[in-house]
């Protein structure tokens, strides 16, 4: 027996063996760190919703534009058209979705609203023209026509806008911010314009004072 080669040969098939359990458990520790990555990972689920063509998607606590933009309108059009009949349906469903920061504050609102269509009989309708997501504000504004109806008859209807903030947590939508005006909705850029003009006019009554 060639006992130098056959030494060579064992010593071959050590390091061999030794480069293969290193490779296995490299392999194992990677796949290790996958399945935990994976585990850890939010789900992602992908949503078409109604009246929009465009897709949406929501993980835990994140949401995306075509999302946020569906729950506009649905909120939009909840609290837009009110009745009599449905107000307390109306209040009940829409305080549910506001966060306990602006919670109160909101509710004790569209409550006094609601009471007042009750008395008077009137049912408001409002219909929607379009939607806008600012992504500088985060910021979903859904622009309408407003028209209330009573005793009296149909009012002439209003352009109306509805602005909501809309916050995602466990899956869940979160209205952290709202307003509701008449007229177009009140942009970054329309505010900064507004802003601007308004300071050259206390600019110019400092001048006309001096």
């Amino acid at each position: 027996m060639d006992y130098k080669k056959f030494a060579s040969t064992w010593l071959s098939l050590q390091a061999s063996n030794r480069f293969l359990k290193f490779v296995c458990i490299f392999l194992m520790a990677l796949n290790l760190l996958s399945l935990i990555g994976w585990l850890k990972k939010d789900t992602v689920v992908i949503l078409i919703p109604p009246g929009l063509s465009e897709k949406s998607e929501i993980a835990k606590n994140k949401a995306s534009e075509g999302y946020k933009k569906a729950w506009g309108m649905y909120t939009a059009t909840l609290i837009g058209n009110v009745t009599p009949e449905n107000a307390d349906f109306v209040l009940e469903s829409f305080s549910g979705m506001l966060t306990g920061e602006i919670r109160s504050i909101v509710t004790e609102q569209i409550t006094q609203e609601l009471d007042t269509l009750k008395q008077e009989k009137v049912s408001s309708t409002f219909e929607i023209v379009r939607v806008t997501y600012e992504p500088e504000t985060d910021k979903v504004f859904v622009t309408g026509r407003n028209r209330m109806t009573g005793a009296g008859g149909k009012s002439t209807p209003t352009e109306q806008t509805f602005e909501f903030k809309i916050d995602v947590k466990q899956y869940s939508p979160s209205i952290t911010q709202m307003a509701s005006y008449e007229g177009m909705p009140r942009l970054l850029g329309v505010l900064q314009k507004e802003e601007t003009k308004q300071k050259a006019e206390e600019e110019r009554q400092k001048l006309i004072k001096k």
